[in-house]
Formats: C-alpha cells, sequence, structure tokens
C-alpha cells in the first residue's frame, strides 16, 4: 500500500522554494500551451494533419493569500516588467513518486486576480514555460 503526501512535492521558481500552497486537489497543474497536432479538412472532405511544434507549457500554482511566496513573486513579476529579465528555471518534485519536471525558462504571465472576502482566497499564479523536460531521479 502507498500513501501520497503533498508535503512531498516541491516547486522551485529561480531561487525561491515556493511555500504556502492553498487547499484543494488542482495546487500544482503543467498543462501543454498547445496540441501536438493540428488538422485542415479541405472542400471535399479531404483531411491532412500537421505536427504542432509548440512544446511549451502553463503552469498554475495557487497559494494562500498569506503566503510568504506571494510578495517574493510580485516583486519577481515587477522587475520582469521593469528589465524583462524575468525567465527564470522552474523545478516541480515529487519526492514520493520520483517525478520531477524542469523548465529551462518560465514567468509570470500576469499579476494575479486578488479576492478578499470572509475567509482566505487563494492566488492563482500563472507561469509559461519554454520546453517541459521530465526528469528522472
Amino acid at each position: 500500500m502507498k500513501t501520497y503526501s503533498f508535503k512531498n512535492v516541491n516547486v522551485i521558481f529561480g531561487v525561491a522554494e515556493l511555500t504556502g500552497f492553498a487547499d484543494g486537489d488542482d495546487v500544482v497543474s503543467i498543462a501543454p500551451a498547445s496540441d501536438g497536432f493540428g488538422k485542415i479538412v479541405g472542400a471535399k472532405g479531404e483531411v491532412t494533419r500537421s505536427m504542432l511544434n509548440d512544446e511549451s507549457v502553463t503552469v498554475t500554482i495557487k497559494l494562500l493569500q498569506t503566503s510568504s511566496s506571494v510578495p517574493i513573486l510580485q516583486n519577481l513579476y515587477l522587475a520582469d516588467k521593469a528589465t524583462g529579465a524575468g525567465a527564470l528555471p522552474m523545478l516541480i518534485t515529487d519526492l514520493e513518486t520520483g517525478e520531477s519536471f524542469s523548465i529551462k525558462s518560465a514567468w509570470i504571465k500576469k499579476q494575479p486576480e486578488i479576492v478578499r472576502g470572509q475567509n482566505q482566497n487563494p492566488y492563482s499564479i500563472e507561469f509559461d514555460g519554454d520546453v517541459l523536460i521530465p526528469v528522472v531521479i
């Protein structure tokens, strides 16, 4: 029998290890930015497919509004807007399963939406990245 714990998942952006993750089943997600194949259908129904070469990804991280990582990421975003030097490596590891994903260059897409209410609300921070590299550990 195996037991999963999110405590074994680490996310590092640049040199900052992110902390203060929100609650839920989709706290860290990695999604391809586009399809692997496209198609064109001609006037008589002929289909041609094209291999799309976009290997980029979108990573979404959900943090508590009280997370100490939120101001760090906000400052990195602002510095990137000012200097254009905010594309940093990202590493996501699950020490329990041995899965590890590396992105050579990732950057924060935009400032997260700010929501306030009676309870704590998560910040959903989206990163764009070039190529996702699965790493075997």
